[in-house]
């Protein structure tokens, strides 16, 4: 799969994951997403601070120059920046590595479980994606009660 692909399938993922404390402990995703939704929150003051302090340093409002080695600061500036700006879309892509996943033997049988109690047809060969489709209509559906089984 390619990598648009990829991010594309991982941020349809990360919206069809279910946010229930009961799939905590068992999958990384809630952590993931939490984090992502950090992320999103601090990443742009973040950016903005490290390029006012930058051009502050850098001789902007008559900084001191002296405390650098390099006149310009702005290669290493931007370096960061892209690096930061590239941390969210490493969630992105893990999150459509992680959709395209194919179920182990317990977890697809608490797949196909639910499938039938939702009166569903199971795909042959599930995925993460699949699980977390089925998983999120069955929390509608069912109720919280039915994780316990996982």
């Amino acid at each position: 799969m390619g990598f648009f692909r990829t991010l594309l399938l991982g941020r349809k993922y990360m919206a069809a994951w279910p946010d229930d404390p009961l799939l905590g402990p068992v999958f990384p995703e809630n952590r993931v997403k939490y984090w992502m939704k950090v992320g999103s929150f601090l990443l742009p003051p973040f950016i903005v601070l490290i390029l006012a302090w930058a051009w502050y340093r850098g001789g902007g409002l008559h900084g001191v120059e002296f405390m650098f080695a390099m006149k310009s600061t702005w290669p290493v500036t931007i370096a960061c920046v892209i690096f930061l700006l590239l941390m969210p879309l490493q969630g992105i892509w893990w999150f459509g590595r992680r959709a395209q996943l194919k179920l182990n033997p317990r977890l697809k049988l608490f797949y196909m479980e639910t499938c039938i109690m939702l009166h569903r047809q199971g795909s042959q060969d599930p995925t993460m994606m699949d699980f977390a489709e089925v998983t999120a209509e069955g929390i509608k559906k069912l109720g919280r009660d039915f994780l316990r089984k996982l």
